[in-house]
């Protein structure tokens, strides 16, 4: 029976020490997938919460066996080992983290984005994003946030290989970009 690997676009977002915890997520997240690209990271104000943080968001796109409901479990579970209380009914009111959404699910290729509603993510997907709001993250000895970037989890040595940088988040060459693609 033949596997079937669905194409995911998400957002990411934190305005609790964001510098650590955005990478932390996607650490956690190249581990499991193999390879992600991920768009430059921004500062946004909140918006939708009572907060005087700002947020640094990004867009993730991700190919995974998991079913839509399976991913999300698993990106919950993220967020709580991050320190996310996602039992909190008022959760997505607070101050948080780490949050990773799904926006966008495709079977047949790469996501297109026309779902996505955030003005913050809508820019990045346009590649209209103003420098002076990107930020620089740390992932490792890695520098990512300027640009977009593709990121990859050498399993032989337990660490993450930064390539391709500066293609667009959904550019078709991220589908060669893949292993086994």
């Amino acid at each position: 029976m033949t596997e079937v690997t669905m194409w995911y676009l998400c957002g990411l977002g934190s305005n609790i020490r964001p510098e650590q915890n955005l990478p932390r997520a996607l650490d956690l997240l190249v581990q499991k997938t193999g390879c992600l690209r991920i768009s430059p990271v921004v500062a946004t104000r909140p918006q939708g919460i009572d907060s005087d943080r700002g947020f640094l968001n990004a867009l993730v796109v991700l190919q995974s066996p998991l079913a839509p409901t399976e991913l999300k479990a698993w990106f919950n579970g993220v967020e709580e080992a991050l320190g996310r209380d996602r039992s909190d009914p008022a959760s997505s009111l607070k101050d948080r983290t780490i949050d990773i959404d799904i926006l966008e699910t495709r079977a047949d290729g790469l996501p297109d984005g026309r779902s996505v509603q955030e003005p913050y993510f809508r820019a990045l997907l346009a590649d209209r994003v103003d420098p002076a709001d990107c930020r620089t993250l740390r992932l490792g000895e890695l520098a990512l946030g300027q640009a977009t970037a593709t990121i990859y989890w050498d399993h032989r040595t337990g660490h993450e290989i930064v390539v391709d940088q500066g293609h667009g988040l959904l550019d078709d060459a991220l589908e060669t970009a893949f292993p086994g693609q």
